[in-house]
């Protein structure tokens, strides 16, 4: 070897070893600690809610058997309703109202048109034969008793105070 030659003393180029993916960084252990945290979190309210809303389901099956029934619709549809208010709201006794101030509250719950154009007497209806039914009123009592069942208020949004 040339003592003169500065390249001579020279070595290869060497490459650092390579970075690991494993062990993580701490950052990288709080974002996973929070992200699981979040997942939980929104299961748990996810599962709270489809519990809440058990009723409201088993309602609207309830309402497509009463549907496909040939006897009593109205009487059973009223009687759907009553329970549902009473699964809905139960702090509160509204299904124990008469006929017209539940009618009038079951409006009063729900953000959409509901039960209008209902006869005077639909009391009365309650006991009549299904043959002296008009079916538009069976019609228009199902069709909003699913509006109802879909869309009525949470008993913490709902101010209502039954007429005296």
């Amino acid at each position: 070897m040339n003592p003169g030659d500065p390249l001579a003393e020279l070595r290869d180029i060497h490459l650092p070893n390579s970075v690991s993916a494993w062990p993580l960084a701490p950052g990288w252990w709080v974002l996973i600690i929070v992200v699981c945290a979040g997942l939980a979190a929104l299961l748990v309210l996810w599962s709270r809610r489809h519990r809440a809303r058990l009723y409201r389901r088993q309602a609207l099956l309830q309402l497509q058997q009463i549907e496909h029934s040939s006897e009593q619709q109205i009487a059973a549809l009223i009687e759907l309703l009553k329970q549902t208010v009473n699964s809905a709201y139960p702090e509160q006794h509204y299904s124990s109202l008469s006929i017209n101030e539940f009618f009038a509250f079951l409006r009063h719950s729900c953000p959409g048109a509901i039960f209008a154009n209902l006869p005077d007497n639909l009391d009365n209806l309650l006991y009549a034969k299904d043959s002296e039914l008009d079916p538009l009123i069976t019609e228009q009592l199902t069709e909003s008793a699913t509006i109802w069942i879909r869309q009525h208020l949470p008993s913490h949004k709902l101010n209502y105070k039954p007429p005296c």
